[in-house]
């Protein structure tokens, strides 16, 4: 018999099990606002339109990661990547709907995770960079509420555009970073941890230096 699942307060499409799951999340809802196929009023400069085949995008949407395509110099772009991540404390509240499965004597926790997200937007124009960076803030800022409902998000912060400098990984490059702090429930079960010292004391009972025994594990040896 599989352990019960726990009625979850999210999307019921999507899990938010991570920070990389964020990423993909604003890289995609960032496509689709500068995608041709989204009305826009007043309509968007047409070198700013986004199209999935990299050779005629004119903008670059990617992770931060993505940064070194080549051709960055020749368009703009938005590149979307996470900071910080933090986990709120986990208390007698935090335990899940089902907190104990009596079968195998998992325990379920949730706590609350925030994690930062900044958007670098860049240009070898710098009021180009300067106006994408607006028009990303006023976007988010605007649309937090759909976000937070559509994708289960416990909260999104207020959206911070900051000042337009020269781009830290490519001086040729201005950039304008927007950030914003994601809030969600991190979930997660427990298996009790004296089961788990007692397959280690088991597999070190048979041998005759066990210090050498972690020693060799700590080193690799």
């Amino acid at each position: 018999m599989s352990d019960p699942i726990p009625v979850q307060s999210t999307h019921p499409l999507i899990n938010i099990s991570s920070p990389l799951t964020l990423i993909g999340i604003f890289v995609a809802i960032l496509r689709d606002r500068f995608s041709p196929d989204t009305y826009s009023d007043p309509p968007l400069k047409s070198e700013w339109l986004w199209q999935s085949a990299l050779k005629s995008t004119g903008i670059y949407i990617e992770s931060g990661w993505n940064e070194q395509l080549e051709g960055r110099n020749l368009r703009p772009g938005l590149w979307v990547d996470r900071d910080q991540t933090v986990y709120g404390k986990v208390s007698i509240g935090n335990r899940d709907q089902i907190p104990t499965i009596l079968a195998t004597r998992h325990e379920l926790f949730y706590a609350d995770a925030q994690t930062d997200i900044s958007i670098d937007c860049t240009s070898k124009d710098r009021g180009e960079s300067m106006m994408l960076g607006s028009l990303v803030q006023d976007f988010l800022q605007m649309s937090a509420r759909y976000l937070m409902a559509e994708f289960g998000l416990r909260d999104i912060s207020p959206v911070v555009l900051n000042k337009t400098v020269p781009f830290e990984r490519d001086r040729e490059l201005m950039g304008s970073q927007v950030q914003l702090r994601v809030s969600y429930e991190a979930r997660w079960a427990t298996v009790p941890i004296a089961q788990l010292l007692s397959e280690i004391r088991s597999r070190i009972a048979d041998k005759d230096d066990p210090e050498k025994y972690f020693r060799e594990i700590a080193l690799r040896v």
